[in-house]
């Protein structure tokens, strides 16, 4: 983790972590996405085992080699969820892996934009976590890719990541352009 940009290490309140994913953090990410209840909205996208985790990761890891920024694995203090993976990077002081979240380069109708991600375990989850993460992804947007909007892609029966999007200030489009199965909410860049 050579890149000292502001976003590559996030400290939240609550002892909440946001940092650089690194290949290391493979078996926390597998204990949370592992877990059917963690996709209840899609699960044929449950993982059945490491080499799956590492696979899914991989992309991940190659953009921020790339860009300098990502999706962070997000990490919870000891008491938010002792079952989960203590985080092996230094500084992530014997926090346990809770899961994923961050911006990623992607496109939607044609257009650039940041796509939003977030997951957690299911014993993380109702703690604010998304909030922190869209609270984040919004602080830094302007900075990783100016002018460029930001969006949330969700099941559309994914009530709880719809009502998270909209709490942090994003508009919900309705299904999004050529993927019917996709709900998508849309932050406009500052100044567009």
């Amino acid at each position: 983790m050579a890149n000292h940009a502001p976003w590559v290490h996030v400290e939240a309140p609550g002892g909440v972590l946001l940092r650089q994913l690194d290949p290391s953090d493979a078996a926390g990410v597998f204990a949370t996405h592992a877990d059917p209840r963690v996709y209840e909205h899609d699960p044929r996208e449950t993982h059945p085992d490491l080499a799956h985790t590492r696979a899914f990761l991989a992309p991940m890891l190659g953009h921020w080699a790339e860009h300098g920024f990502g999706y962070w694995t997000l990490l919870v203090a000891d008491e938010a969820w002792s079952d989960g993976v203590v985080g092996g990077v230094s500084r992530d002081a014997g926090r346990r892996i809770a899961g994923l979240g961050g911006v990623q380069h992607h496109t939607v109708a044609g257009r650039p934009v940041l796509n939003t991600y977030f997951r957690f375990a299911v014993a993380a989850q109702g703690r604010g976590l998304g909030g922190v993460v869209l609270d984040s992804v919004v602080r830094f947007a302007g900075d990783l890719a100016p002018g460029v909007d930001v969006v949330v892609r969700t099941r559309p029966a994914n009530a709880a990541a719809l009502r998270i999007a909209e709490r942090a200030g994003f508009v919900d489009e309705g299904l999004e352009p050529g993927d019917p199965m996709m709900q998508l909410l849309r932050l406009p860049a500052p100044g567009v």
